[in-house]
């Protein structure tokens, strides 16, 4: 079972990453997919898109999460019908998931220079710190935002006026982040990952 990362990051949240290396039928005949998640499956277009559809399911599967327990809104994202929290991430040939009784968000990012080419259109404060902007630090700096993203779950946020990070914490792997708009500030809980074939972040928010 190719779970690499399995950590209860406390009694309320856990993490799981799974590295995709079955082919198609192999991720297939793992799980059982209802007729809502059947369909989420038959509109991936790309073999790529439907392996990690797949190694997401496979994961709530190991994590004792079934069909049944979960709901789908219009765009195909995911919520437990138990209440507890739940975020999804994918990209290449690894997939996450991450529950929590507190909101969540998680992001991984293969590594790619091309986030250079657009860090002003989400970094702004980050800017000005003084710890060189490589490809590897801009790809967290994106993975923080994003999941602050996914947790905050609202349309129009503004990744450079409504997201701030501190300076990243190199040798522990954390940092601070924060979401403000007018009255609402929220903090999160932030760690993060640098490997050699891509980034990570997950964000608790505190109550």
């Amino acid at each position: 079972m190719p779970v690499i990362e399995d950590f209860n990051l406390s009694n309320k949240t856990r993490y799981v990453l799974w590295k995709i290396t079955e082919n198609y039928e192999k991720l297939l005949s793992g799980i059982e997919l209802d007729l809502s998640s059947d369909k989420l499956l038959f509109k991936k277009k790309s073999e790529i898109h439907k392996k990690q559809f797949l190694a997401v399911k496979n994961i709530l599967k190991y994590l004792s999460i079934s069909e049944q327990k979960l709901n789908y809104d219009e765009s195909g994202r995911v919520f437990l019908k138990s209440g507890r929290k739940i975020s999804i991430t994918h990209s290449g040939y690894y997939a996450g998931v991450i529950l929590s009784d507190n909101e969540v968000g998680i992001d991984l990012e293969i590594m790619n220079d091309k986030i250079l080419k657009i860090k002003n259109k989400f970094l702004e404060t980050e800017l000005n710190y003084p710890l060189k902007l490589n490809t590897e630090i801009a790809l967290v700096y994106w993975n923080i935002k994003e999941s602050i993203f996914k947790a905050i779950d609202k349309q129009g946020i503004d990744f450079k006026k409504n997201m701030l990070v501190t300076p990243l914490d190199m040798k522990k792997n954390i940092t601070k982040s924060w979401y403000l708009d007018n009255d609402q500030i929220y903090s999160f809980d932030t760690h993060f990952k640098i490997s050699k074939k891509y980034t990570l972040a997950y964000v608790i928010k505190n109550q």
